[in-house]
């Protein structure tokens, strides 16, 4: 299961317990978004019945320069890298450049993808691994279209994606050097991404409470052993309505001390 990363985890604590700035908001749509195409691109490698390896989500470091792999299928004796992109909304190419229809120009994926396969590439050289490297952009959102697109195999539509994974169905192994592989790239995987941006919060400005689990606004309601929310009636005992709020209080005060005092508050 494809785990949310710390940065979108306080948004979303906070979103709950504080005004955000517009900036802010921008941001934790930004990641949001981001986190729902990639859940929604794993179910197309969950499809998959043969034996595969998979990378999610990793931050490595190359000669001082910092990559990130959204993810990477080692299947076939081969490496798919893909680089996923939940945009909305039209989009055209224009000479090379990426444009939504605005007319505003957006950063193009293709140079993403490109600088990650070399520098992956040049990694894998240094520790000792060669294996065909085969990148591409997933428009992963069917409400996206792209005009003009450039002809290549590096970029998938959202159109093309059930057939592109069909091709992968038949029997295969997976290359016991890829199983060194993977875990020898999560043994040097980069604790957290290097451009994480946090808001800035204090303990005194939250609103206080527990939101209820199901619609998120505050519950006001104990019944016995049992929160009950009075916007969608649903019920969470007690036990799991604190518990809950201890993981968000260590989210967003990891430095510190979990006392009774501070839960209670």
């Amino acid at each position: 299961m494809r785990k949310k990363s710390e940065e979108l985890l306080v948004y979303e604590y906070l979103t709950l317990r504080k005004s955000l700035s517009e900036e802010e908001r921008r941001r934790y749509k930004k990641l949001k978004r981001g986190y729902e195409g990639e859940l929604l691109f794993d179910t197309f490698i969950e499809k998959l019945e043969q034996d595969y390896r998979l990378l999610r989500d990793v931050w490595l470091s190359y000669n001082n320069k910092i990559f990130q792999i959204d993810h990477a299928l080692m299947l076939n004796n081969s490496i798919y890298l893909y680089e996923v992109k939940n945009y909305i909304g039209e989009y055209y190419y224009s000479n090379e450049k990426l444009y939504h229809f605005s007319e505003k120009e957006i950063d193009d994926p293709l140079t993403q993808l490109k600088r990650t396969e070399s520098l992956l590439r040049q990694l894998l050289q240094q520790l000792g691994y060669q294996a065909p490297l085969q990148g591409a952009v997933v428009f992963i959102n069917p409400e996206c279209t792209i005009f003009q697109a450039p002809r290549t195999k590096k970029i998938l539509l959202p159109t093309q994606l059930n057939r592109y994974f069909r091709s992968f169905h038949h029997p295969s192994t997976v290359n016991p050097i890829f199983r060194q592989l993977a875990n020898k790239l999560n043994s040097i995987r980069l604790e957290k991404s290097p451009y994480e941006k946090l808001p800035d919060y204090h303990y005194g400005e939250l609103n206080k409470g527990i939101p209820c689990g199901k619609c998120n606004k505050f519950y006001k309601i104990v019944k016995g052993k049992k929160c009950i929310c009075q916007n969608c009636g649903e019920q969470e005992l007690v036990q799991s309505a604190i518990l809950r709020n201890v993981e968000e209080f260590m989210i967003l005060f990891p430095e510190e001390r979990v006392t009774s005092e501070r839960i209670k508050e």
